[in-house]
């Protein structure tokens, strides 16, 4: 025997204890935290390999079943978001309310990006399991209200929807969340690409069952039927959704209870941030009710302008000074700040949802008005969108499962995304439909953001410590609700200002047209346009050429900002670091 084989032995026998000693701690609530999670945070090559407890993993067959569960509630949640879509007048018209008839799909909106981001801190202390059934029975409370008498006027109504918004934005944000403690990082965009296509379904479900039952039974049972599927996922939640012992995502409530038998409750209050969470709800609830008020600014007033400005101002403050001050903030911002990845990779979400959404609203806007199409044909255009949000989703997950790379990859599609939107803008300059090439305009920016979608949240979770995994997937999912609704407002904003500025400009001032009708009856009518966005022309050709082509600069305006939001979101994405993809789930 050499000298240096007693040597090396030793040195085994030393590392065999502390792998030994460190599966000992991960079985404690104090290792969720400790060095024997993977992290990536301050290491940027990302080579160090999760400590697995192995006899505590998951079949791939018990794996398989609990995403299964998963996803009805991501679909029920996507479906409610566009069930009232086609409902919108019908219910507006039932409840003599057609000025605020928004409010009806906003109330949804505001409570979902408002409570989002807490979703991921909570869970981590009360657990993934006991949050997703929470999320599942207010989600059918809030439906029930909405279907039944309780909802007699539109405020009513409102509250109904801003109570369903609360449990639908936790089952979005803790489907990802969950998955990601179940399936290792180097299968994990797999998954989301299927999650994807699973969310995308339920959007485009959601109108044609509403529509369906509007027609048949009434717009009350468009949220009726969903109370009991609810339930039903609330159920499967409970049964299927089982963790493993030693997983973070059971909750440190649940671990305590599971180790020494009890729990001080009194210790709540110390690990979750009351004071962040409150703050935090307040801070996205007025900017969401800002934001929804950019289309209409002078409805506020100056007055209730400047005071919404001080107390998100002053919410604001609260909630960075406590995040930056305590031992378990709700959002870890010291993340964004510090951490390259986590910041590029949410604003890159940001305008990349900001584009999307604009481009989803205001492009049948410009096939409706400038090219005359109905719904139906609209509708069918749209298809190309989901075909490249199902490809792009597969493509990605596939991609990333057998290579463990994806920077290079995404910035293609980045690219991809960006002349998918100049394709967009070029095809409002021109007044007749584009024959075939209509129908397949839509698919590059949907194959681009279901890539953005994917690679944006792995980057984002493999590049900090896991035991930050659902706290920065809150933090996506407040950039993206943001980012849609930013997306919309301002889009509309730049629609609805490019629309006046050329009416006033051609219709306003055409001589011929002057001459015929007069500044009165003009005035009129392009108040009635801008109102309604359609207007029956046909009596006269010179006017229909001007009004359309006022159409057509609104909707250059909103799509060239879809396009200046696209590329933003290609710069952010450049600043975006090749993290590891780990092939194994920590368990402490």
């Amino acid at each position: 025997m050499s000298e240096t084989e007693p040597l090396l032995a030793q040195q085994l026998a030393q590392k065999d204890s502390v792998l030994n000693e460190g599966a000992k701690l991960a079985g404690t609530p104090a290792s969720l935290g400790s060095s024997n999670t993977y992290s990536n945070e301050n290491n940027e090559s990302g080579d160090v390999e999760p400590v697995v407890q192995k006899d505590d993993a998951l079949s791939p067959g018990r794996a398989k079943l609990m995403v299964s569960t998963l996803f009805v509630g991501s679909f029920l949640a996507a479906l409610d978001m566009t069930v009232v879509s086609t409902l919108l007048p019908s219910i507006a018209s039932d409840l003599s309310a057609s000025s605020q008839m928004s409010w009806i799909a906003t109330s949804y909106l505001l409570s979902c990006s408002s409570f989002q981001p807490m979703y991921g801190k909570l869970s981590d202390v009360l657990g993934r399991r006991e949050l997703l059934v929470a999320c599942n029975l207010i989600f059918a409370l809030g439906c029930f209200l909405c279907g039944s008498s309780f909802s007699h006027d539109i405020w009513t109504l409102s509250i109904a929807r801003f109570v369903a918004g609360i449990g639908g934005g936790g089952l979005a944000t803790l489907m990802t969340i969950a998955v990601s403690d179940i399936i290792p990082m180097r299968q994990r965009g797999l998954y989301q690409g299927i999650g994807n296509i699973f969310y995308s379904v339920g959007c485009a479900s959601g109108s044609i069952l509403g529509a369906a039952l509007q027609r048949t039974v009434g717009w009350r049972w468009a949220f009726l039927v969903q109370v009991p599927v609810a339930l039903i996922s609330a159920f499967l939640v409970y049964r299927v959704f089982r963790l493993p012992d030693h997983s973070p995502g059971r909750g440190v409530v649940w671990l305590e209870l599971k180790q020494k038998g009890s729990f001080q409750w009194s210790r709540i209050p110390q690990m979750i941030d009351f004071v962040g969470c409150a703050s935090l709800v307040t801070t996205m609830l007025i900017l969401m009710v800002a934001i929804t008020f950019l289309n209409d600014p002078s409805s506020l007033g100056i007055t209730k302008w400047a005071a919404l400005l001080v107390v998100l101002v002053l919410a604001a403050a609260i909630f960075i000074r406590t995040e930056l001050q305590v031992d378990n903030p709700v959002v870890p911002l010291h993340l964004l700040l510090r951490n390259r990845t986590v910041l590029s990779s949410s604003f890159t979400n940001w305008f990349c949802t900001m584009a999307t959404f604009a481009v989803m609203y205001y492009m049948p806007v410009f096939w409706q008005s400038v090219y005359g199409l109905t719904p139906w044909q609209v509708g069918l255009r749209s298809i190309s969108n989901f075909i490249g949000i199902s490809i792009g989703s597969m493509a990605t997950g596939i991609y990333m499962k057998r290579t463990g790379k994806y920077r290079t990859f995404s910035l293609i599609f980045y690219v991809l995304f960006v002349f998918g939107m100049f394709t967009l803008l070029l095809s409002t300059f021109a007044r007749e439909p584009s024959g075939y090439v209509d129908y397949i305009i839509m698919f590059l920016p949907g194959l681009g953001y279901a890539t953005m979608l994917t690679v944006t949240l792995l980057a984002l979770i493999a590049s900090v410590d896991f035991v930050y995994q659902a706290q920065v997937t809150s933090i996506q999912y407040a950039f993206r609700a943001t980012g849609s609704t930013f997306g919309v407002a301002l889009a509309g904003l730049l629609y609805q200002a490019g629309l006046e500025y050329k009416l006033s400009k051609t219709v306003l001032k055409n001589q011929e047209l002057l001459s015929k009708y007069g500044v009165k009856q003009l005035k009129k009518w392009c108040q009635e346009i801008i109102k309604d966005n359609l207007f029956d022309t046909s009596f006269d050709e010179t006017l229909r050429t001007t009004t359309t082509g006022s159409f057509m600069f609104g909707s250059q305006a909103a799509i060239g900002f879809a396009l200046i939001a696209a590329t933003l979101g290609l710069f952010a994405s450049l600043f975006t670091r090749e993290h590891v993809l780990h092939t194994s789930v920590p368990r402490n």
